[in-house]
């Protein structure tokens, strides 16, 4: 499976084509109307407690495909 890094939120899916991508939260929210409406249409994924160092931030909510971010910084 290849790893998918972008520098920005994708617009679609590489793998399914589908245009609606969530964002992933890890972590303990707390819930409140607009996250429960942004989880209802596919906006926002729950993803856990435990956060790593590779996590990845959006995923497709068709076919489940996760994208990370490129956290790559410039030295000066």
């Amino acid at each position: 499976m290849a790893d998918y890094i972008y520098k920005q939120k994708p617009h679609k899916c590489p793998v399914c084509g589908y245009t609606i991508i969530a964002d992933i939260l890890f972590g303990m929210p707390a819930f409140d109307p607009e996250m429960k409406k942004e989880i209802n249409e596919g906006r926002l994924v729950l993803a856990g407690c435990i956060v790593s160092d590779n996590d990845p931030s959006w995923c497709c909510t068709k076919c489940d495909t996760v994208f990370y971010k490129n956290k790559t910084t410039k030295k000066v």
